[in-house]
């Protein structure tokens, strides 16, 4: 019975919420998440890291010695590309932020969730951890959390 009280209150509050995080954008096209799906799953091409390595340090803002993790709730649609659907930011670094999300918007580098052979749409979180003047990069899953 528990299960099914715990079933229910989830499902209520994921009909209700479009997105993971609190700070939530609109410019994705999808309604309804889909963590990690379909056959194979979306994956960056290239090196994601260095991709977010470079726009933080070439961008206008400075993260030097931060410590804390950046959430990015990211749709990849079944052409190829991303968008930033929500965020958690435990650093609060909004200027830095915004940075790296013109930077994932921008990506048009990955390739799409499969699923019976179709490219679909499907959603990952990605984990800026920033220790110091270091920043990694890690995929999670919302369980993770």
């Amino acid at each position: 019975m528990k299960y099914l009280c715990l079933f229910l209150c989830l499902s209520a509050v994921n009909a209700k919420a479009q997105a993971l995080f609190n700070e939530k954008y609109k410019d994705c096209n999808s309604v309804k998440p889909c963590y990690y799906c379909g056959d194979s799953m979306a994956h960056y091409k290239k090196r994601i890291h260095e991709r977010l390595q470079y726009a933080m340090d070439h961008g206008l803002q400075k993260w030097v010695g931060t410590s804390g993790h950046k959430y990015f709730e990211i749709e990849v649609d079944s052409t190829g590309h991303s968008c930033v659907k929500s965020i958690k930011d435990e650093v609060h670094m909004s200027d830095v932020k915004n940075t790296e999300r013109m930077c994932i918007n921008g990506l048009y580098d990955w390739q799409p969730a499969i699923s019976d052979g179709r490219p679909i749409n499907s959603t990952l979180i990605i984990d800026l951890h920033f220790l110091n003047n270091y920043a990694n990069v890690s995929f999670v899953k919302p369980i993770e959390l």
